[in-house]
């Protein structure tokens, strides 16, 4: 039976929760989940393997796609406040298969993003710990570090969500202040910021450029988790709108710089780094900065996994209270009301799942870019059908398409073409885009797999509860569509 509006208030902490949270901390929420520092800590170094001097294109082409799914994003965020975001938009404009789906692919992506993340606490955790003097191969403090980099953040959210998003902005604005120090620091060392090298692409290929920009895209996932705080932000219409645009456009704007600068300083040696950025301090000069940028990235791996929980569990939540998840999901803590069960579901994977690979034999920085490459998976899946969708739901409420049509259908076929060209040289090998090695040529499929169980869940769901989908996606929602369009018509 599909919960009524009595139990949902009374289940519900994030119902039932005071919107506390200003501009500053719901943006908080979209750049610690993209996580910039720790972004540019590695994956460039990812990106250039496929596109090499066209790794800034790579960057730049996927802050073109990202900036027009974030308006279509924003088309929601000004009409509707929810903590199920994207997966709550969708099933409105589009139907609840398809929202379940996009819901589906956010905990995939929020999932193995925060693996990424703790895999990355500890790698970097080692590389600052070195600097101390501390052995990176004693395993007791490789244990510690990823208990603390998985869990923590688990007790930081349940524990109070305006001071985890302070301290996660804190954090990585640190970070991000300690790279672009370095950046200047590498263009004077280079006597200027014009690399021919790149600027004519030199030796990099148009296909190379396409598969690069998967995880190029996974530098900006989560951008559209501020929506996960439609409940809780104090202006929601107006400041999870401008957060999600700003965050993809500023932090895109940042991607820009650092990865041309890796690039720029490191020359032909950069497809050999394993730590590029305090690898580029001692060209720069700056030797001694790698250990601040090393205890940066630190932190900020810490605050992007925070933030995977907070958007994770509150997606765990929305499904939960529409009945396409266990009810135990919209259980909250009495003291906080944060939604302690879903934010400790997806912590302890997030633990043990990378404690089992590197048992197993793993490398870290190897099993980093897996677990990328498949979380970008799930959130390209989201953001089309969040494409798809806009245009759909303003011709809904009878508003003006036709801008809405050209992002979203120009959205959702970049991201299925990234895909495509990510997926199709193992089915169908040929000389534009290259082939995929072991494990990557699998994850596809993994994701494929991974959509088919949560498309077969909801078919289960539907014949066993047809009255659960009737009402999927509408717990929670506390404004009126043509008020908040027209509100948000005067603030724009």
């Amino acid at each position: 039976m599909a919960p009524t509006q009595t139990d949902s208030a009374a289940d519900s902490g994030i119902k039932l929760q005071k919107r506390v949270l200003s501009f500053p901390e719901v943006l908080a929420q979209s750049v610690a989940n993209m996580a910039p520092s720790a972004a540019m800590a590695l994956l460039p170094l990812f990106v250039f393997a496929s596109a090499g001097n066209g790794t800034w294109l790579s960057f730049a082409l996927s802050l073109a796609v990202l900036l027009i799914v974030a308006y279509c994003a924003s088309v929601f965020a000004t009409r509707i406040n929810s903590a199920g975001s994207v997966y709550v938009w969708v099933t409105r404009a589009i139907g609840p298969a398809a929202g379940s789906s996009a819901g589906w692919g956010l905990v995939l992506g929020y999932l193995f993003t925060g693996i990424g993340c703790a895999l990355g606490f500890e790698i970097y955790g080692d590389n600052f710990l070195v600097g101390l003097g501390v052995s990176p191969t004693d395993h007791v403090i490789r244990a510690i570090l990823y208990i603390v980099g998985g869990l923590g953040p688990a007790i930081m959210a349940v524990s109070d969500i305006k001071i985890s998003q302070r301290l996660a902005f804190v954090l990585e604005s640190v970070s991000v202040t300690i790279i672009l120090i370095l950046c200047i620091a590498v263009y004077v060392h280079s006597g200027g910021v014009v690399d021919t090298r790149q600027l004519t692409l030199k030796g990099s290929g148009a296909g190379g450029i396409v598969v690069g920009m998967v995880l190029a895209i996974f530098a900006f996932a989560g951008f559209e988790s501020a929506g996960s705080l439609g409940q809780e932000a104090k202006n929601p219409a107006r400041d999870v709108t401008r957060a999600m645009l700003w965050s993809c456009g500023i932090v895109g704007v940042f991607y820009l710089v650092v990865s041309y600068a890796q690039v720029y300083g490191l020359g032909s040696t950069f497809g050999k780094s394993t730590a590029p950025l305090p690898q580029l301090a001692s060209v720069a000069g700056l030797g001694w900065l790698g250990h601040f940028i090393a205890f940066g990235i630190t932190c900020s791996m810490f605050a992007c996994t925070l933030a995977c929980l907070t958007a994770g569990s509150r997606m765990l939540l929305s499904l939960g209270h529409d009945g396409l998840l266990p009810r135990a999901f919209t259980h909250t803590s009495t003291r906080t009301r944060a939604p302690h069960i879903a934010i400790f579901t997806v912590a302890v994977p997030m633990t043990l799942i990378p404690v089992g690979y590197v048992l197993a034999g793993s490398q870290d920085v190897v099993l980093a870019s897996e677990m990328a490459t498949l979380a970008t998976y799930g959130f390209m899946l989201a953001y089309a059908l969040v494409a798809l969708s806009a245009p759909v739901y303003l011709h809904k409420l009878n508003e003006g398409a036709a801008l809405a049509w050209a992002c979203g259908i120009l959205g959702a076929v970049t991201m299925l073409f990234v895909f495509y060209v990510n997926w199709i040289p193992t089915a169908i090998p040929n000389s534009i885009f290259p082939g995929l090695s072991w494990p990557y040529w699998t994850l596809p499929y993994v994701f494929l797999g991974w959509t088919a169980l949560g498309l077969g869940w909801y078919l289960i769901t539907k014949a066993r509860k047809p009255e659960v989908i009737a009402s999927a996606a509408t717990w929670g929602e506390a404004a009126d569509p043509a008020a908040a369009s027209e509100e948000a018509a005067h603030r724009y």
